[in-house]
């Protein structure tokens, strides 16, 4: 067995092909997990320790791109090590912290993929420090002016919260609040993101409580008016999101507003702005899907049903141009 890792497969972590950087990686962990299967060291497998030592290295702010790319790879692929001792595990723990804290965004997404990973394995490392990283995120969200941390702060809850985390459910009033601006912000990607981890946020509302008299599904309706009153290209999005998030995850709490809903993609389907436009449209089958029976029988201020006048607006929408077709 080498005792050193194998020079050709650290040359293929720099790639950028992110598939052959994950298939190195794996290979490089591979390569001290069977010389663990000979002889156990645990952390002073000295082919850990040259693994480490590189990764400190690779992970450094300083270094290029793709040097930390390589970093995050090897990361991802030692969380899967079964022999890792609760030390090595720690250091993992930490690493991934930092590499969340960064601006550039391809790490980021690497980041905020290992850090899934930790949660779903519910490493004692990480467990503890749940709420230390919320409210690590909820700062981020509210002050941040780094694009990239406030982007990675709404992907980490929406991970915390779809792994239903006990600790979280505290918390629901502050993500409802915070959720807020990113839901209207300028750019159209962070307005989707924040929908998103709003979505997975309602999740740890027990279906029980998903009714007219919760005060957060409440609280998410009066923000979807205002943002509707807002007549701006971001307030509409923002509604149309919010939207889809109470119709998909909200229980029985849109049944009282599935008319106001309606109306309002109707009036929306045929914006300028295309991020609008194609929201109003895909809000459609979610309409149709939740409640079948009110989206043929809703009054529309006209002689068609809900259904027949969304019907009729796809199938001329299809005749149209390549673009107007594919959302149709």
């Amino acid at each position: 067995m080498s005792e050193h890792l194998r020079p050709d497969i650290l040359g293929r972590l720099r790639t950028r092909d992110a598939e052959e950087r994950a298939r190195a990686a794996q290979q490089l962990c591979s390569q001290v997990t069977d010389s663990e299967a000979i002889e156990r060291h645990g952390e002073q497998n000295p082919l850990y320790v040259e693994l480490n030592t590189r990764l400190v290295k690779l992970l450094n702010p300083a270094s290029d791109i793709l040097d930390r790319l390589a970093g995050t790879a090897i990361l991802l692929a030692l969380v899967d090590v079964d022999s890792l001792e609760d030390k090595q595990k720690f250091r993992i723990t930490q690493q991934t912290k930092t590499q969340l804290a960064g601006s550039e965004m391809a790490i980021s997404n690497e980041a905020v993929a290992i850090y899934k990973k930790l949660i779903e394995k519910r490493w004692a490392s990480v467990m503890s420090s749940v709420e230390t990283e919320v409210n690590r995120c909820l700062e981020w969200l509210g002050s941040e002016r780094n694009e990239v941390r406030r982007m990675t702060a709404l992907r980490v809850i929406e991970v915390l919260c779809s792994n239903h985390l006990v600790p979280l459910h505290s918390y629901l009033t502050k993500f409802f609040a915070t959720l807020s601006n990113p839901l209207r912000d300028q750019r159209s990607e962070i307005r989707v993101a924040a929908a998103r981890t709003l979505g997975a946020c309602m999740g740890l509302i027990p279906m029980s409580e998903r009714n007219v008299r919760n005060p957060g599904l409440n609280f998410l309706y009066e923000e979807l008016q205002r943002n509707f009153q807002m007549a701006s290209v971001e307030g509409y999005h923002g509604a149309l999101l919010v939207s889809q998030e109470l119709l998909q995850h909200g229980g029985m709490y849109m049944q009282s507003h599935f008319g106001q809903v309606c109306d309002m993609a109707l009036k929306l389907k045929e914006y300028r702005d295309p991020i609008v436009h194609k929201a109003a449209i895909a809000l459609l089958p979610v309409l149709a899907r939740y409640s079948p029976q009110e989206f043929t029988r809703v009054n529309t201020g006209s002689s068609e049903s809900m259904m027949g006048r969304a019907c009729n607006y796809l199938i001329t929408l299809s005749r149209t141009s390549d673009r107007d077709r594919a959302a149709a």
